[in-house]
């Protein structure tokens, strides 16, 4: 059986006051590109139509998108921050705790790391350009993006499957980590000190990285990682008794914010 991907969709209103969800293709096309069958999911705050989509897959891929409310980690809002819509928000939040309580397969991109370090009660930097930077991790133009180099710490999961000490990236992001969340661990740093990548230790697959592996699948690198997360969902997809499919699995990690975020009405 091929793994069922489910990933994360984004959520804005329109001009005409409707509501839409969407997501960039890339997202969608690396996954099936890969082997696996890409499941897009609309954002909802139905907790038990929620619960039987986690039910019939076997990983979640955290997507990319626009800024949490700084907020949610004590802080004003800074000028240059966009929000992500309050759906989304919340939807993200109640998926990342579903998902880690069924114990599926975890990947987060861009917003995804973000997403998973305030759940964990960890904090961001609203704007980079705001820090003595020493490179870029925004381009200028909007639909593009630069690259440059990080570190990766020996003796993660991370460094036992890519082999080497440094790659170099894809990167698009204005906002970073800041404090880190409980239970994670940061194992991936650029050369001026930004966080790059985390795992979750007590998942058997919990990782999540600030650049966008999904707009280049032609870097070897890019491919490994989404490879070991498919090779996981694929365990999950082909074991004995689905795992996915129990709702009482071993305890989640602990994430203080999660749970109080989730449940947020709109203002």
């Amino acid at each position: 059986m091929k793994p069922r991907i489910g990933i994360s969709m984004n959520y804005r209103t329109t001009s005409e006051g409707g509501e839409r969800a969407y997501l960039d293709a890339k997202y969608f096309d690396a996954i099936a590109e890969l082997g696996a069958v890409p499941i897009p999911i609309v954002p909802t705050d139905n907790t038990i139509l929620l619960g039987a989509i986690l039910r019939n897959l076997h990983g979640v891929l955290f997507t990319g998108g626009l800024d949490l409310d700084p907020a949610l980690y004590n802080q004003p809002l800074h000028p240059d921050t966009e929000l992500v819509h309050p759906r989304r928000q919340r939807f993200d939040f109640m998926l990342y705790e579903q998902t880690c309580k069924r114990r599926l397969p975890i990947f987060g991109i861009c917003l995804g790391i973000q997403t998973i370090n305030v759940a964990h009660g960890g904090s961001l930097h609203q704007c980079l350009t705001d820090l003595d930077q020493t490179i870029d991790h925004e381009p200028e133009e909007p639909d593009k993006t630069c690259t440059h180099t990080i570190r990766i710490r020996r003796k993660s999961k991370l460094h036992q499957w890519l082999h080497t000490d440094q790659i170099v990236v894809p990167t698009h992001h204005r906002q970073a980590l800041a404090q880190i969340g409980k239970g994670l661990l940061a194992v991936a740093i650029a050369e001026d000190g930004i966080v790059e990548a985390i795992e979750i230790p007590q998942l058997p697959f919990g990782l999540a990285v600030q650049w966008h592996p999904e707009s280049a699948l032609d870097a070897p690198v890019n491919r490994i990682i989404l490879q070991r997360f498919l090779d996981a969902a694929n365990q999950q997809a082909n074991a004995p008794e689905n795992a996915s499919k129990n709702d009482k699995n071993l305890t989640p990690p602990e994430m203080p914010r999660a749970k109080l975020i989730s449940r947020v009405p709109d203002p």
